[in-house]
């Protein structure tokens, strides 16, 4: 691919955008980042020297007039919740949003698209086996709205491969790094309580942490050596919630919570927490989805990455750093 051929990234200013424009920048690669109008992060990528495209991947005009010149395009937009609640922006960013990137594509020419799924959509039983990309997707009726979202996401795109679109598909396991910008997730819920010491107790289960360098680095590597109409698990290791905290504890001088609530009595009181959100008008402090995660598959592998891609998955300690960082210079702005 020579160095002059454009990369598209919508998505471009969430958690994995930011820094997967970071990085074709830094390999001196032209990028073009798909935004939506007066984003706060547009600042960021131009100063990095990225060109900005405004366009919704609900509309499909823009985004084919987004697209045009592209070599590559790297799709990660999407709204990721753990809400049981129905949305229906889930359905419209994440399947018709997926829908209408890859007939802009087409439309445009673009030589590949990279299409980040997530790990959520391979079903995690038996627990006790391996789990690799041959394992099959959850049910379109199983999971919670954002899951079903991204099951029927990748079904789009590889409808839209059996009609010749070069397309490989990544899945990242839970992301840790800066810049958890537009959704509350485990750095918002997990970390940045422990680091303020609010945290009293944890819950047993863990996930697959990946660091978001190894992410982007994978995910790159799939964009310019993975196997059309392939699949590339990217994650790293398997921990449980008191374990990363331990591996967290010497940036900081908090204490690991030596209280762990075990997943059945979280399930429990989930009707509790359900109606203290809706009486306060606040986000649930732990939903059904989060629970099913964190009893989810433990062996989570990411070795076709590793032989296909020369993928690595061992920054974690380095992502938890900027994790902590970022924290300090929160609070210190």
């Amino acid at each position: 691919m020579p160095s002059s051929a454009l990369h598209v990234v919508t998505g471009a200013t969430g958690q994995v955008g930011l820094e997967l424009c970071r990085a074709l920048r830094a390999a001196g690669k032209p990028v073009r980042a798909v935004v939506l109008p007066r984003d706060p992060a547009i600042p960021r990528l131009q100063a990095d020297g990225v060109e900005i495209a405004v366009a919704d991947v609900r509309d499909p005009v823009a985004l084919q007039a987004a697209f045009t010149g592209a070599d590559t395009i790297h799709h990660l937009a999407a709204m990721v919740s753990t809400s049981a609640r129905h949305d229906p922006r889930l359905w419209q960013v994440n399947v018709e949003g997926a829908r209408n990137t890859t007939l802009a594509a087409r439309d445009v020419g673009a030589r590949r698209l990279l299409y980040f799924s997530s790990i959520v959509v391979f079903d995690p039983s038996p627990l006790e086996q391996t789990l690799d990309e041959t394992r099959a997707r959850l049910p379109v009726a199983h999971g919670s709205p954002y899951v079903r979202s991204k099951v029927v996401g990748e079904q789009v795109v590889r409808a839209a491969m059996t009609r010749g679109l070069d397309a490989v598909i990544v899945h990242p396991t839970v992301v840790i790094g800066p810049n958890e910008t537009h959704h509350i997730g485990v750095v918002h819920s997990l970390f940045t309580a422990y680091f303020d010491k609010k945290l009293p107790a944890v819950f047993r289960g863990g996930f697959n942490a990946v660091a978001v360098g190894d992410l982007v680095a994978g995910a790159i590597a799939a964009a310019e050596r993975g196997r059309s109409g392939e699949s590339y698990i990217l994650g790293g290791a398997h921990a449980s919630l008191t374990q990363i905290l331990e591996r967290t504890r010497p940036l900081c001088d908090a204490p690991v919570p030596r209280f762990s609530i075990p997943l059945g009595l979280a399930r429990a009181g989930l009707p509790v927490v359900g109606a203290i959100a809706r009486l306060t008008r606040s986000r649930p402090a732990f939903t059904h989805e989060d629970l099913r995660q964190f009893a989810g598959n433990a062996r989570i592998s990411s070795d076709k990455a590793a032989r296909e891609l020369g993928y690595r998955g061992d920054g974690l300690d380095a992502a938890l750093r900027l994790v902590h960082a970022e924290w300090l210079a929160r609070r210190t702005g």
